[in-house]
């Protein structure tokens, strides 16, 4: 039996983000008018925070989801969509994604958009027989638990890994992704995963062209299920 369950996998979190060439318009009208427009897209949020340079919308029903304007600084600004803890799967977070952006573009339209970067986040959470840092350590890294005596014979509660990998050349679109893997506190037979893409060249989106959501989402959730698991499951006989 395998000591790391892949079949096991919970999503917990989904975030999608890009970073505009664009000053943030943040007036009034033009709040109520994104508002509106989610609203019409079906997207009602219970919560609206407003700072003087950003926007917060916040759903706690349904499935969570929270989706942020704000400026970043001078002709820059930047959107944010975020269900923690969702209760529905990717690809229904993608059209929710995709809902924002197309209010986004009609609250603030005119000419082509340029996109600096975009990046994706999912964190997954798997099952494990034992210990997950148990598993990751000795099984997956092949150490000793006698090794953290060196740090004071203190008790260790968990830990993990945080690998950072910059694009190559045989990406099509340079890609550069963190990994996180390590034991998740709360329980400590899970073991919990963030796989992280940036997308850091700037793309110029036409004027009548829709945010890219659903493709990047799913490229992170196939490495993060295939790439990052063959990664974990080396060991396994």
């Amino acid at each position: 039996m395998e000591g790391f369950n892949r079949q096991s996998r919970q999503s917990i979190y989904f975030d999608i983000s890009y970073v505009i060439a664009r000053e943030w318009p943040g007036d009034a009208m033009r709040r109520l008018e994104f508002q509106k427009s989610l609203a019409e897209k079906k997207l009602d949020f219970c919560q609206v925070t407003t700072g003087q340079r950003d926007m917060t919308l916040v759903r706690v029903e349904q499935s969570p989801l929270q989706v942020k304007t704000a400026s970043l600084g001078p002709q820059v600004s930047g959107i944010w969509v975020i269900s923690e803890n969702p209760v529905y799967a990717l690809e229904l977070f993608g059209k929710e994604a995709d809902a924002a952006c197309e209010a986004y573009r009609q609250t603030w339209p005119g000419e082509p958009v340029q996109i600096l970067q975009c990046s994706a986040r999912i964190r997954h959470l798997y099952s494990c027989q034992e210990h997950a840092f148990k598993y990751l350590w000795e099984d997956r890294l092949g150490q000793k638990p006698e090794d953290f005596h060196y740090l004071g014979k203190r008790p260790v509660l968990g830990g993990g890994l945080r690998l950072v990998m910059p694009p190559v050349k045989e990406d099509t679109e340079p890609i550069q992704i963190e990994i996180k893997i390590e034991s998740f506190f709360r329980e400590s037979k899970k073991m919990f995963i963030e796989t992280f893409f940036l997308w850091p060249k700037p793309v110029l989106l036409a004027e009548n062209a829709k945010f890219d959501n659903q493709s990047r989402l799913k490229t992170v959730e196939k490495y993060a299920a295939e790439d990052v698991c063959r990664f974990l499951l080396q060991n396994e006989s």
